[in-house]
């Protein structure tokens, strides 16, 4: 609510901004910087590589066996 904290939530965003463009040129990826920003977010506590999933021109993110990497992901039955 007072200016520094306004300053310091702007300044997070630069950062922030610049990390994503970096990411994206490192990546060396045609995809929007909306879209790379929206997969870093989804993909961020998973281990996945994101380089790989920048590249990558499918729509499923599959690992090097062929099949969804499910490493570390709940399996809920019903």
């Amino acid at each position: 609510e007072n200016e520094n904290a306004i300053r310091t939530q702007v300044w997070c965003t630069l950062i922030a901004q610049l990390l994503m463009t970096v990411i994206q040129k490192m990546a060396n990826t045609q995809k929007a910087f909306s879209v790379v920003a929206t997969l870093v977010r989804i993909h961020l506590i998973s281990l996945l590589d994101v380089f790989e999933l920048l590249r990558s021109t499918k729509r499923d993110y599959l690992n090097k066996r062929g099949s969804p990497d499910l490493y570390g992901q709940i399996k809920l039955i019903f």
